[in-house]
């Protein structure tokens, strides 16, 4: 039996894997702490698989995520909580920066 469609099959199958965790990702799914660990394990997978588009998920989660931040720091009273979200939201917009940058790039 040849290992292409083993190979087709797995691909197929992460592929979808991937699709699902970037959105949930760009919907605030699950708490920050496992945002973070979905993340981190996309980055990885991002050079490995270039044909799953996790860069371009990637940069629209961080994207997302500054928009949910930016709602807080609308809500939010206290001068050092206000701070404490603008340094994250202009993380958030660096990265997104960055990968769209890399997306330009290729």
């Amino acid at each position: 039996m040849s290992s292409e469609p083993v190979q087709e099959r797995r691909s197929q199958i992460l592929s979808g894997v991937v699709s699902k965790l970037l959105d949930d990702l760009k919907s605030g799914a699950g708490d920050k702490d496992r945002r973070r660990q979905v993340e981190e394990w996309m980055r990885t997978l991002a050079e490995k698989y270039p044909e799953f588009k996790i860069e371009t998920g990637l940069r629209d989660y961080y994207l997302a995520e500054a928009e949910r931040l930016r709602a807080d720091f609308d809500k939010a009273s206290d001068l050092t909580e206000k701070l404490a979200l603008g340094r994250s939201i202009e993380s958030f917009l660096d990265r997104a920066s960055e990968y769209d940058r890399r997306i330009r790039e290729r």
